[in-house]
């Protein structure tokens, strides 16, 4: 397990904006997704998917109707999907596999702590965090070291003090005991976060700080030692920042999308060299909260992008071709908040709540379709 030592923080200045290459407009055929209701019992929301080595999918999910968080698992044998309870819950689940393909899942207790379940071959086991915090509350993610223990990341809200906290704080499995360390401290950091492991197993968390006059776009890497974070928005002015969610390519460069509100934009950030490099993807009519977008790399490194438009009530998949943004209308009728998103062996997987319709949506089509679409 990595040794702990204060954070360190840096604010990289030098960033490339692009120009907005116009927004993208894309009509739905209905016939490159398939799609398929994979709970209609109700809930859906915070859906986070994994597909695992064997081509089987695991989601968790809750329904807020009952305040419980579920477990979906897709067998690619018998192409059926099974679902399960598993405990009650606040919302904002997060799931990763270990090296076993069983899967973990970070998430809120309905009455606030922080819990952490997992598969262990046998049997689900569910465990609460000792946390000594009034308050945690909003997106919790999980990630899984070399040795398959969990981190996890959350959001407190209130500490043990008299003062709100509202800082990104991590919880990392040592074999023995959870450690606690605070990954930024700057109020208003990790409300909505997003965390990943590289190839070394390092952790590397996307994240909004809210709090009006720190508010902006942040990213946070362990160099082995200490904390390395970064400003991408918000470095001069406040920046609003929704839905943020992050990926890492075969060199663990990070991939970054989230939302800008106040000009209602899905926008990318990724780093070339020391230099980070923002897009605009698309616009939207009306930025959802708190949602979460999708972001998944494919064979050759190039970003699938997913996002809810609750104000055109869609839900759409955008994919950059030659050197352009291209979206497409994947899910219609209110259905796609807290969207999640996996490509595995040339499929695009999407899971995602259907608010009108209640219930966990899956979508999926070949890789082989990206083709459609045009960029006005």
């Amino acid at each position: 397990m990595m040794s702990w030592n204060r954070r360190t923080a840096k604010i990289i200045g030098w960033i490339l904006l692009l120009p907005i290459a116009g927004c993208c407009a894309i009509s739905s055929t209905g016939t490159e997704w398939h799609t398929e209701v994979v709970d209609a019992t109700g809930g859906g929301k915070f859906s986070s998917l994994q597909i695992d080595k064997d081509g089987n999918a695991h989601v968790s999910y809750v329904d807020d109707s009952q305040n419980m968080l579920m477990y979906a698992f897709w067998d690619h044998h018998l192409h059926k999907w099974f679902t399960t309870p598993l405990d009650r819950s606040g919302g904002f689940c997060s799931l990763a596999l270990d090296s076993k393909q069983h899967p973990h899942i970070s998430y809120l207790d309905y009455s606030g702590p922080l819990k952490h379940a997992y598969w262990d071959g046998a049997s689900w086991k569910k465990e609460t965090l000792s946390i000594h915090a009034k308050n945690i509350t909003y997106y919790t993610s999980i990630a899984l070291d070399l040795m398959d223990n969990p981190i996890i990341t959350y959001y407190e809200y209130w500490g043990a003090g008299d003062d709100y906290s509202l800082r990104l704080r991590n919880a990392a499995w040592n074999g023995k005991y959870w450690e606690l360390r605070t990954v930024d401290s700057t109020p208003g950091s990790g409300k909505f976060n997003a965390t990943i492991m590289d190839s070394a197993g390092n952790p590397h968390i996307a994240y909004a700080n809210v709090k009006y006059e720190n508010s902006g776009l942040r990213y946070a890497r362990w160099n082995g030692r200490s904390w390395d974070i970064s400003v991408l928005e918000g470095i001069t002015a406040p920046y609003a920042v929704y839905s943020v969610c992050i990926a890492l390519d075969k060199h663990d460069l990070p991939h970054i999308t989230y939302t800008d509100v106040a000009n209602r934009y899905v926008k990318y950030a990724t780093r070339q060299g020391d230099k980070w490099q923002l897009e605009v993807v698309d616009s939207l009519v009306k930025e959802a909260f708190p949602d979460r977008n999708g972001i998944a790399l494919d064979d050759q490194g190039n970003p699938y992008i997913s996002y809810y438009d609750v104000g055109a009530g869609i839900l759409k998949v955008a994919h950059r071709k030659d050197q352009k943004w291209v979206a497409e209308v994947v899910d219609r009728n209110f259905a796609g908040f807290t969207s999640s998103l996996q490509i595995d062996r040339g499929t695009i997987w999407l899971t995602y709540a259907d608010e009108a319709g209640g219930g966990l949506k899956c979508a999926r089509r070949s890789l082989e379709l990206s083709s459609i679409g045009q960029v006005k």
